[in-house]
């Protein structure tokens, strides 16, 4: 059968993708490879994510307003949201969710692995795994994660920077207990040298986990150190794994395919936000490819849009993260910083909408002067 779209993978992104095009009325068949897939990932959503997508509360877990940094040392600095709060939800249930809405909206939803892709003059042959038939489609939206087959069938450029991340769920008990309505994240070179450590509480379980830069580490000691840390005693009941992108592809646009989500590299330095991001990207690629099938707008247009709302943001946090998480002593004054009320305020504020917050100009200069301080006082 031709459809006008095939989205490959049904996470956040492509789900997304494929609810908005079969709104629009266009053909679409929504490719997964693992339907009962769980992706290791905190589930910490914007409160702008919620509101724009009309997430419904039975899916956030929680409503956090508390959360915590940790450094190296052990100081503790805590801090409160007063404007909002952080999401969290369980990605195994969101993902569903997300994909019953495509379903619903028209897109037809297919669990198979993408074998190989060929491309002709106007349509690309999609063969699948289960002995299926091949699918074929005028357009393809890649949303298959980082390690996107559709990226290499197509020959997009690469995934330049990843981070393995891994997750462990572990039912409540007494050393958990403080975490039960607070977020913290720990900066601490034992539990990660190139990135963080969290701990994110859900209804009846605790997500904790740690991400490094992908062969530098061994991801399976730094979690073990992280949960002796932590001091917990209780065997975890999940262990989760997967490799994250960190740096947006040079180029996810062609003349008749897009990359979104994780597949385009739209994670963010420093915080290793993913979900806001995805879904974003699969609704604005997907605006783009109406656009196309209908006005002959190029899809380049996609991406200029995504670059032009987020770039500043990426490269804010990609400065942060090459400054301060290079050793423990700039850990250290990074987290002394966060004590700053101005920078919690902005931090939240731009956190919730994902906008650069303008501060007035007394406040960045103030702001300045602490980073110069603490800089040098921990290089």
């Amino acid at each position: 059968m031709h459809y006008d779209v095939a989205v490959i993978g049904g996470g956040p992104s492509g789900a997304v993708a494929a609810a908005e095009l079969a709104k629009a009325g266009h053909s679409t068949i929504l490719i997964e490879r693992n339907l009962a897939n769980v992706k290791p990932c905190g589930g910490a959503i914007p409160l702008g994510l919620i509101e724009e997508f009309s997430i419904p509360d039975e899916l956030v877990e929680k409503k956090l307003s508390r959360m915590s940094v940790r450094s190296p040392h052990g100081r503790t600095i805590s801090m409160h949201m007063p404007n909002g709060y952080v999401g969290m939800v369980r990605r195994e249930r969101f993902d569903q969710y997300l994909r019953q809405k495509a379903v619903s909206a028209g897109a037809e939803l297919v669990e198979a692995l993408v074998k190989k892709i060929e491309r002709s003059s106007d349509r690309f042959t999609i063969h699948l795994s289960r002995d299926l038939p091949p699918v074929e489609a005028s357009y393809i939206i890649g949303a298959d994660g980082a390690n996107s087959k559709t990226a290499d069938e197509l020959g997009f450029p690469p995934n330049d920077l990843k981070v393995i991340a891994m997750q462990q769920r572990f039912h409540y008990c007494d050393e958990l207990k403080p975490y039960e309505e607070l977020v913290e994240i720990w900066f601490d070179g034992e539990v990660s040298p190139d990135f963080y450590g969290w701990i994110f509480p859900k209804t009846d379980h605790i997500a904790i986990g740690t991400g490094t830069e992908e062969h530098r580490h061994n991801i399976r000691q730094l979690q073990q150190r992280f949960v002796e840390k932590i001091g917990i005693r209780e065997k975890p009941y999940l262990d989760e794994a997967a490799k994250i992108p960190m740096k947006p592809r040079s180029s996810f646009t062609q003349q008749r395919a897009i990359l979104v989500g994780d597949a385009a590299g739209l994670v963010t330095p420093a915080n290793g936000e993913g979900i806001f991001f995805a879904m974003r990207s699969g609704k604005l690629g997907a605006l783009a490819m109406i656009e196309q099938i209908r006005h002959k707008t190029p899809l380049a247009e996609y991406e200029k849009t995504f670059r032009k709302l987020y770039a500043p943001i990426f490269f804010g946090l990609q400065v942060l993260q090459s400054v301060y998480y290079r050793n423990d002593r700039l850990r250290e004054s990074f987290v002394a910083i966060c004590r700053d009320q101005d920078v919690q305020e902005i931090t939240f504020d731009s956190y919730l909408y994902k906008k650069m917050i303008p501060a007035p100009w007394s406040v960045q200069m103030k702001i300045m002067a602490k980073n110069v301080y603490h800089l040098v006082k921990g290089c």
